[in-house]
């Protein structure tokens, strides 16, 4: 065989190893999947009772301010009560009053309820917090455990990526550009067995020439249906 094509399959087997080793570290396993989702779904729930809660809070601040203010205002206007001199001014008076007094105890009614909301988000969060921070270690720990099940496989990765750097200088730079051309049209296989007159790439037959000149084994064919380097070799099991 042309000492360009060994070359040539021995990257291809190369990157079809980085393939099926990037595929198997880009799955994330069922148990991390899980853990992710758990803590995801913990993370959601707990991000949105802390808004709510700080929201309530917020509002309970500006409630209070209004309160207070209206409070002074209530005393303010009990006190002039007694020092009015007329009955026009009396009225005045009077009816100050009863709007003053009646937001007065709105608010009343509406800091006891912020105040009930508030107490309950605050319960519910250091709830939330304790099983947040146990989704968070369990998420941790799974990653932990998928890195180290990956660390063989990262390794491996390494050393394949290093040994292509040296093997794609043994390939002339014109058939290099080709095969990573097709590699990457073609679902990363650029260059196959022919058997029985017939690609193994795309599993299309090739002209009866083709097949004789792959066999000659004097020049680089190419599929001319899928554009794959073809080779030739009667025993399947030195293929391996």
């Amino acid at each position: 065989m042309l000492n360009e094509l060994v070359e040539l399959i021995h990257l291809q087997k190369i990157d079809n190893r980085i393939a099926e080793i990037e595929t198997a570290l880009a799955n994330v396993p069922t148990y991390l999947k899980e853990s992710m989702e758990h803590f995801e779904t913990l993370e959601k729930k707990y991000n949105e009772a802390k808004a709510e809660y700080e929201a309530n809070v917020a509002e309970k601040e500006t409630v209070e301010k209004s309160y207070n203010e209206n409070k002074a205002l209530l005393d303010k206007a009990q006190k002039k009560l007694s020092t009015v001199k007329n009955s026009k001014e009396y009225e005045a008076v009077l009816k100050e009053l009863d709007i003053l007094k009646k937001n007065v105890n709105d608010e009343e009614l509406k800091l006891l309820d912020l105040n009930e909301k508030i107490e309950n988000y605050e319960k519910n969060i250091e709830e939330m917090t304790s099983k947040y921070n146990e989704a968070k270690q369990k998420l941790e720990e799974d990653k932990k455990r998928r890195d180290e099940e990956n660390k063989e496989l990262v390794e491996e990765l390494e050393k394949l990526k290093a040994e292509r750097e040296e093997q794609v200088k043994k390939i002339k730079k014109s058939t290099l550009s080709k095969y990573e051309r097709i590699r990457k049209a073609r679902n990363n296989l650029a260059i196959v067995r022919i058997i029985d007159e017939t690609c193994t790439g795309c599993y299309m037959k090739v002209p009866p020439q083709l097949f004789v000149e792959v066999k000659k084994n004097v020049h680089i064919q190419q599929c001319p249906n899928c554009q794959r380097f073809l080779y030739y070799k009667e025993d399947e099991q030195e293929e391996n």
